[in-house]
């Protein structure tokens, strides 16, 4: 069974801390946990929500689901962990993040967090973005356009393993998406930004 996700903390930097916290920054906001340290949870458990505290979590109809994520990446088999976003920036009212991955162990993560307001929302976004740029080896990516209110993106590359991470602001939610185990080519960098685009619209519909 996995083990629910550390609260690594954005300004934590170990080798592999870091990488974990992108799949938040740029998907829990946007790099962070949920791509980086977790195993995988056996197939019967893999469909069941696991949770780390009481926080409430949003229904996962509101998250894009594996036919969407298949679109773009193909080679993504299975859903494997479905949980609060537990290193969601600031205090969400409630979050929820799916991880999608491969047999050759890639994974797709598509988080989203829900604020009390639209202020609370952009204070957290602009904090994830501060805590994305402090990761070393942080390499800022064009943002989406027409994605939310506001869009941004990176990678961050160590020895072999890379995240690339988009989030993006979009009234009192923000929506992240990373993969982690995809060089950042530009094909990779505009499929995930294609996913952000339809997550943004899933969650908001």
């Amino acid at each position: 069974m996995v083990q629910p996700a550390e609260r690594y903390r954005m300004r934590r930097i170990g080798s592999s801390a870091a990488l974990a916290v992108l799949a938040i920054i740029l998907a829990g906001v946007f790099f962070a946990g949920a791509c980086g340290q977790q195993d995988t949870q056996s197939d019967a458990e893999s469909q069941q929500d696991a949770t780390t505290s009481e926080a409430i979590l949003l229904p996962q109809e509101i998250v894009v689901g594996l036919d969407v994520v298949q679109t773009y990446f193909p080679e993504i088999e299975q859903q494997t962990v479905t949980s609060e976003n537990s290193t969601a920036s600031g205090t969400p009212d409630a979050t929820r993040m799916v991880i999608y991955e491969g047999g050759d162990g890639r994974r797709v993560t598509v988080s989203v967090d829900r604020y009390p307001s639209v202020d609370a929302a952009a204070t957290a976004f602009e904090q994830a973005i501060d805590n994305s740029e402090a990761v070393p080896g942080f390499v800022a990516l064009p943002a989406p356009a027409d994605v939310g209110d506001k869009a941004f993106a990176g990678s961050v590359t160590q020895g072999d393993d890379t995240h690339i991470g988009y989030g993006a602001l979009a009234g009192e939610n923000i929506i992240g998406v990373t993969s982690a185990g995809y060089p950042a080519t530009t094909e990779n960098v505009e499929k995930l930004a294609g996913l952000t685009h339809d997550a943004v619209e899933k969650a908001t519909a």
